[in-house]
């Protein structure tokens, strides 16, 4: 048994543990069925389909999704638990819009399980292998899902990253025409928990300053689309760059959110996550967040809950 192995077994049964006193029934069936199944996933807003892509799952500590203690405390606290959450989906977004098609992150890819995938340096590798627990299977790598899709990987010209983070730009070599959109925070150094040894030779992302105006409850945007529908935002908090993507169109407004929280709840609770690289940053966004909802009505999708019509 690989140590990667190791991890998702242990995962998997530390998920059924008790919290409370109460036990916890997790979706976690077995290392080899991360969960239930996902049936497809796409919202219409006018001329605009978002479609949801699902590159594997992930399964982190429990204080990684959520941690209410000291920030100094956070990861060694993640570190020493055994507590794990349920299988989550890595989620990447397809925009399809009259000016062509947008892809949302990249996701992770199916070379996670080689065993020295994560080993750009110790601390990369520590995190990633001791922190997190990935299933990937071949059949759901990001250029397979595209061209079940109908869309040639090759054909993706632009790629909105949220942050680049291995779960969100581990299929970057997947679509090497596309011009990656990064917020200059991130786009101008190697943000913490990168894994940029698996980064294609030739990855140089355009550097976004949100200079577009506001939408909605955000003062500034980088518009994607001629006519404004695809909006990057800031996010800042879960890395120091973190960007989103709104969507408009139909009278309808979607908001692929990234790690700006790992749930709806978090936002309305303004809980911070346990990795976050400042979380006082993050807590403005999810305020701003809250009220960029409430005044639109969007649809809120980060990339590792399931995806809920509403």
């Amino acid at each position: 048994m690989t140590r990667r192995q190791a991890i998702r077994l242990g995962a998997v049964a530390a998920a059924g543990a008790s919290v409370g006193g109460c036990a916890v029934t997790s979706a976690v069936s077995s290392p080899d069925s991360p969960g239930p199944s996902w049936p497809p996933f796409a919202v219409r807003l006018g001329d605009v389909r978002v479609t949801a892509i699902r590159t594997g799952s992930v399964a982190v500590k429990r204080a990684h999704r959520e941690w209410g203690g000291p920030a100094a405390l956070g990861l060694p606290t993640i570190a020493l638990s055994p507590r794990w959450t349920e299988w989550l989906p890595i989620t990447c977004w397809l925009v399809e819009h009259p000016d062509g098609p947008i892809l949302v992150d990249t996701g992770e890819t199916p070379r996670v399980a080689e065993a020295d995938y994560f080993a750009c340096d110790g601390a990369t590798q520590f995190v990633y292998e001791r922190l997190l627990a990935f299933d990937v299977p071949r059949d759901q790598s990001l250029d397979a899902q595209l061209r079940a899709l109908g869309v040639p990987p090759e054909e993706i010209r632009t790629l909105a990253l949220t942050h680049l983070h291995s779960d969100h730009a581990g299929g970057l070599a997947d679509v090497p025409n596309a011009t990656a959109y990064l917020s200059r925070t991130d786009a101008e150094r190697t943000p913490p928990g990168s894994v940029p040894c698996r980064w294609p030779d030739a990855f140089r992302p355009t550097p976004v300053d949100y200079a577009d105006g506001p939408v909605g409850a955000f003062a500034e945007s980088h518009a994607l689309t001629a006519d404004g529908a695809v909006r990057l935002v800031p996010t800042p908090g879960h890395t120091r760059g973190h960007q989103s993507v709104v969507v408009e169109g139909g009278g309808q407004s979607v908001m692929l959110a990234g790690d700006a929280s790992f749930s709806l709840d978090q936002v309305r609770r303004r809980a911070v996550a346990g990795i976050c690289e400042d979380p006082a940053a993050a807590r403005r966004t999810l305020a701003v967040i809250a009220e960029h909802l409430e005044g639109t009505g969007a649809l809120y999708l980060p990339s590792h809950a399931l995806p809920e019509a509403g």
